[in-house]
C-alpha cells in the first residue's frame, strides 16, 4: 500500500498511474473528494477492485493531519506541492506552507510502524545557484544546494519558490537524520528542473492554454508564440533544463524498490534545451500553429545536471525533449487547444 499526496496534480496523476501499473495499491490524499472524481473514472477498474481509494485531508499543514492515513501503509510518495512564483507575501504563500506541509508528512511518517520508504518531490530549485547562472561547464549534482536564505526569499515570489523547495527538502533530511528513536524507514528525494509532458490529471480546455497548469501553459504558450515576453515568437526562458513528467513518475515508482538502508537525493534531467530545440520535429512535419522560430541552445554556454545516479540506481531512460514536446502537442491538438490556421 502506497500513500500518495497530490494524486490529482500534474505530476501526481502520472505517479498514480505508474504505481497502479506496477501493481501497488494506492491510497490517494486529496483536499476534497470531489477532486478525485476524474481519477476514479479514469482508474475505475482499480477503484472497483479496491486497489485505489481516496481519503480527504483538507489541510496537510494541520498538525497530525496525516497520522491516520499514514499509520498502516508500506510506502509514501509525497508529491503534493504548489508551483507558482508570483506572490505579494512569499513567506506566507510559498515558504511556510511548503515547510509546514513537509514537516507534517515527516512527523506522521516517524510515527508509523509499517512505513518502509518515503519519497519526496523536491526541485532543481533546491539545487541551483541562481546568482552564478549560466555557469558554463559546471555540473550540478545532488551535493549542491541553493544558497538563498529565507530572508531573501521573503522579498520576491520567484526567489520565494526556490527557498520554499530548499527549506522543505532540508526538513526531510534533517528530521530523518536526527529522529529519536531512529527512523524505521528510508527516504529518497527528487530534484527535477522544468517538468513537461502530456497530462493525465483533469484539464478543462475551455480556458484555453492560459487556463492550464504552470508548466503546460509555459510550454504551449511558448510553442505557439503566445508568451507575452516575446509575442509571436518562440521565446527563451532562463532555465533551459527539462525533464519529462513520465520520467519523474518513473523515479518515484523505481525508488520504492531500492534496498533497505539506502537513502539518496536524485537530480533528474532529460537534458538542456530551449523551446525551439523541442520543435524541430514538429516544424519538419509542417505543423501549423507554431510561433516564429526562436533561438536554439548553445550547450557550452550553460551548466549541465548530473543524471547518472538516476540512470544507474533507478534505471531511468530519459525521454528526449522533441518527444516530450511532440506528445504534449498531440494532446493539445486533440483537446482543441491548438489553432491550425
Amino acid at each position: 500500500m502506497v500513500l500518495l499526496t497530490g494524486p490529482n496534480g500534474f505530476v501526481g496523476a502520472h505517479v498514480l498511474s505508474g504505481l497502479l501499473n506496477a501493481g501497488y495499491r494506492v491510497r490517494g490524499v486529496v483536499r476534497s473528494l470531489a477532486k478525485a472524481s476524474h481519477l476514479e473514472k479514469s482508474h475505475a477498474q482499480h477503484v472497483n477492485s479496491g486497489d485505489l481509494t481516496f481519503e480527504c485531508v483538507p489541510d496537510i499543514q494541520r498538525e497530525g493531519a496525516l497520522d491516520a492515513v499514514m499509520a498502516d501503509v508500506d510506502f509514501c510518495c509525497h508529491v503534493a506541492s504548489p508551483y507558482f512564483t508570483t506572490s505579494d507575501n512569499p513567506l506566507q504563500d510559498l515558504i511556510e506552507p511548503a515547510v509546514n506541509g513537509t514537516r507534517n508528512v515527516m512527523e506522521s511518517a516517524l510515527k508509523s510502524t509499517t512505513l518502509k520508504r518515503l519519497t519526496v518531490m523536491s526541485s532543481f530549485a533546491s539545487v541551483v545557484d541562481l546568482a552564478k547562472n549560466p555557469r558554463p561547464g559546471y555540473v550540478y549534482t545532488s551535493a549542491d544546494w541553493d544558497p538563498l536564505t529565507v530572508e531573501e526569499g521573503a522579498k520576491d515570489g520567484y526567489l520565494g519558490y526556490h527557498v520554499s523547495k530548499t527549506e522543505a527538502e532540508k526538513v526531510v533530511w534533517e528530521m530523518h537524520k536526527n529522529a529519536d528513536p531512529p527512523a524505521r524507514f528510508d527516504i529518497a528525494t527528487f530534484c527535477p528542473p522544468m517538468i513537461y509532458g502530456p497530462p493525465l490529471h483533469e484539464v478543462d480546455p475551455s480556458g484555453g492554454i492560459a487556463g492550464l497548469n504552470t508548466s503546460l501553459k509555459r510550454l504551449l504558450s511558448s510553442a505557439t508564440g503566445q508568451d507575452p515576453t516575446d509575442p509571436g515568437r518562440v521565446p527563451t526562458f532562463g532555465l533551459p533544463a527539462f525533464v519529462d513528467v513520465r520520467n519523474v513518475a518513473g523515479a518515484h515508482v523505481a525508488a520504492l524498490s531500492l534496498k533497505k538502508g539506502v537513502s539518496e537525493r536524485f537530480t533528474l534531467c532529460g537534458g538542456m534545451a530551449y523551446f525551439e530545440d523541442g520543435l524541430t520535429g514538429l516544424r519538419a512535419a509542417g505543423e501549423q500553429g507554431l510561433g516564429r522560430e526562436g533561438d536554439k541552445i548553445v550547450n557550452t554556454d550553460w551548466y549541465t545536471i548530473d543524471r547518472t545516479r538516476a540512470e544507474d540506481v533507478l534505471g531511468l531512460n530519459f525521454i528526449k525533449f522533441q518527444k516530450t514536446v511532440a506528445d504534449t502537442w498531440k494532446w493539445a491538438k486533440e483537446a482543441g487547444l491548438i489553432r491550425q490556421s
